[in-house]
């Protein structure tokens, strides 16, 4: 990476890191303001992709269905998601009666994936920060989410960083070259290393459930940012945006909380039932 471009990269870190984890931290509505503009953007980026590939996805239906979602888990938590399921079906299959151009079974399938790609995976932020383990305060609950959200920041760092010094081994060279099997060590070692320091500085979790989640963290985040570039590559588009100075788009720099989010949130309801 270019001098000037790591340069931009960082500042922009430096700014937009401390406001998410601020906000992460308050939860309540300003967390859920901010997830809304992540997810707005995040499915704009994401059907941008779909017409690149021929597709005609309905764009402003799947970004109002996606903030839908988030209000719907924003209110009424994770019983409001069969609701939200069965009645995005619907919607997407009355909407499909209408369709004019294009195939609307494609269009269809596309506009649904990014409603649940972007919309759901990305409520389970909202649904972390709102969960509570036996013995947890609000704060310790606001801690915990902040320690996750270091944990996925910590893993992106120290891949890219063991990738570019030791990595030689390409494991995915057809759907993301860049990555490679140092990459994912440091991932996981990121991961392990900030999740492990959270369980002895504020003790929320055992020492084995803070490996749990530092492993789960470690795997799930380079996996989410996998995911993103495969998108990108079958679509041929080198970032989903520019919105982002030195990062690319919104997809690109939010991809691993997509899926490590929603990776915690199965992980705690496993910690709650064996407690």
């Amino acid at each position: 990476m270019a001098r000037s471009n790591l340069t931009v990269r960082v500042l922009a870190a430096a700014v937009f890191g401390p406001l998410l984890t601020v906000l992460f931290f308050w939860g309540g509505s300003a967390l859920f303001f901010c997830l809304c503009v992540v997810v707005a953007g995040g499915a704009w980026e994401f059907y941008r992709m779909c017409t690149e590939k021929g597709l005609q996805p309905w764009t402003k239906f799947g970004i109002a269905a996606s903030l839908a979602w988030c209000l719907g888990v924003f209110w009424k938590g994770r019983e409001a998601m069969p609701v939200l399921l069965t009645g995005l079906v619907l919607l997407g299959l009355v909407m499909a009666l209408s369709g004019e151009s294009g195939s609307r079974l494609h269009n269809l399938s596309a506009t649904l994936f990014g409603v649940l790609y972007v919309g759901c995976l990305g409520s389970f932020g909202l649904l972390v920060r709102n969960f509570f383990l036996p013995g947890w305060s609000e704060q310790g609950a606001a801690i915990f989410t902040v320690l996750v959200l270091f944990g996925i920041w910590g893993s992106d760092m120290l891949a890219y960083f063991l990738g570019r010094w030791l990595g030689r081994w390409h494991p995915f060279p057809n759907l993301s070259p860049g990555k490679t099997g140092a990459g994912f060590v440091g991932a996981l070692l990121g991961a392990l290393g900030v999740i492990l320091g959270g369980v002895y500085g504020f003790g929320l979790l055992s020492w084995a459930e803070g490996v749990g989640l530092g492993v789960l963290i470690g795997v799930g985040a380079p996996v989410g940012d996998l995911v993103e570039s495969m998108m990108k590559r079958d679509t041929g588009v080198k970032d989903s945006s520019t919105v982002i100075p030195g990062h690319g788009g919104i997809l690109d720099r939010f991809d691993s909380l997509l899926f490590v989010f929603p990776l915690v949130y199965l992980y705690l309801l496993f910690l709650k039932a064996m407690g």
